[in-house]
Order: C-alpha cells, then structure tokens, then sequence
C-alpha cells in the first residue's frame, strides 16, 4: 500500500524537487496548490503521472475554503510538508493595516490552523512526520521585515508545542532555510549564503528520515543566528541591516 504525503505549496521549486525524491519510493500525493494547471505542467515537465495525484486549488489566505477542504479528507497521511508563505513590505504593512493584517494571516494564523486540523488526519505511529518551512526572519525582529518575521517567530513557537504535544506519535520539524535560489531571488548575497531548491529537499528528506527537530537548510545561517542573538538589544536595535 502507497504512502500518503500531503504538500501544502505544491508548486514550488522545493515542493517539486521533494516530489521527485518521494516519487521514487512510492508515495501518494495530496497537493495544495494556487493554479491547478500550473501545478500539472510542471508535473508534465518532470515526466511525472498525475495519476498518483489528488490536486486542490486554493489559496493561503482563503481559510474556510481551506478548512472545507480538509474535513473531506482521510485520517490516513504519513506526511505533511508545508512550503508556503509571503514575504511582503514591511513599510508597506506598517502603514496599512489591512495588508498587516493579511501578512499574519498567510505566514502564521491561517497555517497554524490548518497545519493543526490536519495534524489530526495524520497516523499516530511514530512513523509519520510534519515538515514545516519557516525563516530566519523568525530568530530576531529586523525593521525591514517584522510582520513577517513575527509570524515566523510564532510559527516556530507553534511548531515546538506541537512537537511536544505529539511526541513519540508523530515527528515535527522546524526547517530553516536562509536565502533559496528561486527564480525570484533577486538579493546580493555571497553565493555561500544561497541554496538551490535541489540540495534543499535532500536535506529536507534527510531530516526526516531521521526524525531531526530542527533542521537548517545552510549551515552557515545557523552560525550567522547563533552570534547575531549574542548582540545585546540595546546595540543591535542601532543596526539597519
């Protein structure tokens, strides 16, 4: 009997890179998607059949749509694996209540409801896992993106209870990943600092295999965070970076 593994995300770069490995070992899949035809071109693109594919169409910000959709589904999966998120403005945000306000819907109230909904259609054997994709932006507040980083911040919070609440019934993992070379990365950073989708989902993969709490997708983000919480509030609050 196939596995089943649902991805919230499904089209991205990682999301498609952690297909390719699962496919290989005869998972089933439940895909979240926003374009339900972008999602099968690019399955086309990978010679993949959509045959061991259950594709739903909606969007992060849509909650009740969201929560529908789950109730209907089987209290039978092995996985879940959450890739998805907006960065937004900050400035933007700080202004403008309404796209605050959306911001902490899509990164940290919608999916904590709809991870802990769909915690409860998992198997409660040891053997099954919940992988989470939050940021460094959640290790410390920064101006250029605190809306996004607090709800990183409370998505990790969240992550650690759930770990707790179900642990030695279902594996929790917190990933970390630092900058992603996407098709819209576009950020001047030292190509140490940038992963590619590809060796993400392997790591990704790794870490669940052996069952890790917290995972960083870069090594160097985890040296990088250790020394930047070290700073005393009272000087890093002078930093603009």
């Amino acid at each position: 009997m196939n596995k089943k593994i649902l991805i919230y995300g499904g089209s991205s770069l990682i999301s498609l890179e952690l297909i390719k490995i699962y496919n290989n070992e005869e998972y089933e899949f439940i895909i979240f998607c926003r374009n339900k035809n972008k999602f099968i071109e690019r399955l086309k693109e990978l010679d993949l059949s959509t045959n061991k594919f259950t594709i739903y169409e909606s969007d992060l910000i849509e909650l009740e749509k969201n929560l529908k959709i789950i109730s209907e589904i089987k209290n039978d999966l092995d996985g879940l694996i959450w890739v998805a998120g907006e960065t937004g403005d900050a400035i933007i945000e700080f202004e403008n209540t309404a796209e605050a306000k959306k911001s902490i819907d899509i990164n940290f109230l919608n999916p904590i409801l709809i991870i802990s909904k769909l915690t409860l259609k998992i198997k409660q054997n040891n053997n099954s896992f919940i992988a989470v994709i939050t940021s460094v932006a959640g290790l410390r507040g920064r101006q250029k993106n605190f809306f996004y980083g607090s709800a990183n911040s409370g998505m990790i919070s969240f992550l650690s209870g759930l770990r707790q609440k179900f642990s030695g019934k279902i594996s929790v993992l917190t990933i970390i990943p630092g900058y992603m070379k996407t098709k819209k990365f576009n950020i001047d950073a030292p190509e140490l600092l940038v992963t590619s989708p590809k060796k993400a989902a392997r790591i990704i993969d790794n870490a669940i295999k052996n069952k890790k709490e917290v995972v960083y997708i870069n090594f160097l983000w985890r040296v990088i965070m250790f020394f930047l919480g070290l700073i005393p509030e009272k000087i890093f609050k002078n930093f603009k970076f």
